[in-house]
């Protein structure tokens, strides 16, 4: 259903139910403002593991009003379009795809973290994934200039 013919309340964003622990976590150590917050992170970050897993069981979800106009709706569009570099993801009417692959990299992510996340330590374990060099990375691309 495209997303014009559904009114914005109406439309809800996923959470792996599988994860909610994790979301907690994240939570309760204020590493993220809302469950939002951290499924956007963790959507990036399954991005750049190229970590894009399905899910059928859902955690209540999350209303889309609650994503922001301005940075996060942006972001789910242009996460669609990397991922299957079709311009038209770009479009309204392929809002449903897009939200599809931005719910299951934020799956990917979250299954990331938690794979590497020690509870006892949960900002520093953030903080290591912030800081893991990217493969390929272009920080001494410049170095023979």
């Amino acid at each position: 259903m495209a997303i014009e013919s559904k009114r914005i309340d109406d439309i809800r964003v996923r959470r792996p139910e599988e994860h909610e622990d994790l979301l907690e976590i994240l939570k309760k150590e204020k590493l993220f403002p809302s469950n939002k917050s951290a499924l956007v992170f963790a959507a990036s970050l399954g991005y750049k593991k190229q970590q894009r897993y399905k899910f059928s069981k859902s955690s209540e979800p999350i209303p889309l009003r609650i994503f922001d106009d301005i940075s996060d709706i942006p972001f789910i569009y242009s996460l669609a379009l990397a991922e299957t570099d079709d311009i038209s993801m770009m479009a309204k009417a392929n809002f449903k795809e897009a939200l599809l692959i931005f719910e299951e990299y934020a799956n990917g992510g979250l299954a990331y973290i938690k794979s590497v996340l020690d509870p006892t330590a949960a900002l520093t374990s953030i903080e290591s994934i912030i800081a893991e060099p990217e493969e390929g990375s272009t920080e001494n691309m410049f170095e023979d200039w």
